[in-house]
């Protein structure tokens, strides 16, 4: 039997997803291709491309990554159902645009009254809320959300933030060492083992930092601007850019 397919650079053009994000998204079983060749190339089937576009939707109303591989791996899943649920929030959220649309409008007129009540997104958050809260009623008693339960019950949020706070202890001292060679090669072996501690620690704190993952990471130090700012704190100069060009080092050695 044939199948229509994709490629993992086709998916990309047609989605606007980057090729990095989709290999991580096989990578922790969020979304796997049906097909890997003998060469290892992905193949995304439209079967594939459904489940990339649930994907989408729950990213689009703030659901995290896990959140949303727990809900499409379980059994009583009901796509009609979240679609719906989803339309619902992007309705609220069209709402509070077009207000803002028509104050803006109103404002250039000359013609506005000072207003706020546009600007509140309390709408969009209690749909998003009360989604979450019905998911977790229809399918809390399943196995697929015994890692849910764990993961997110407002214990284990009070114990991440203990860790969350823990790590960002490691992280300033991380930097704040990295700083010391800055005037060094990326290359010295102080700052490949600086990288190696950094990939340890985010593995121990959050989820396994291979090589590839770790990569991804030193290129959002230096395009995404929240990064390298935070980054750019513990420097004198451009750290987040010299942290990115060590763990390019770092990685393909491990790749050799």
């Amino acid at each position: 039997m044939s199948y229509k397919t994709m490629t993992v650079h086709e998916v990309a053009n047609l989605t606007g997803i980057t090729i990095r994000t989709l290999h991580y998204y096989d990578e922790i079983g969020l979304l796997k291709p049906a097909i890997v060749t003998d060469s290892k190339y992905r193949l995304y089937t439209d079967d594939d491309l459904c489940r990339l576009q649930e994907i989408l939707f729950f990213r689009e109303v703030g659901f995290a990554l896990k959140e949303i591989k727990s809900l499409l791996n379980s059994p009583n899943y009901n796509r009609t159902k979240a679609l719906k649920q989803h339309l619902a929030i992007l309705q609220a959220q069209k709402e509070r645009i077009d207000a803002l649309i028509s104050l803006v409008q109103e404002e250039i007129k000359g013609a506005a009254e000072v207003s706020f009540a546009q600007f509140s997104n309390s709408k969009v958050l209690e749909l998003q809320e009360k989604y979450r809260e019905e998911i977790l009623e229809r399918w809390g008693n399943t196995d697929s959300f015994k890692e849910y339960e764990i993961t997110f019950s407002s214990k284990a949020r009070k114990m991440q933030n203990e860790q969350l706070e823990a790590f960002y202890s490691i992280a300033q001292s991380t930097f704040e060492k990295l700083a010391l060679y800055e005037g060094k090669s990326p290359n010295c072996q102080e700052v490949q083992e600086i990288v190696k501690e950094w990939q340890d620690c985010i593995s121990a704190h959050f989820y396994k930092c291979d090589t590839q993952m770790l990569s991804y990471l030193g290129q959002l130090y230096v395009t995404d601007e929240r990064f390298s700012n935070y980054i750019n704190r513990f420097g004198t100069g451009d750290l987040a850019s010299f942290l990115n060009k060590a763990i390019e080092v770092f990685c393909s050695k491990e790749e050799e």
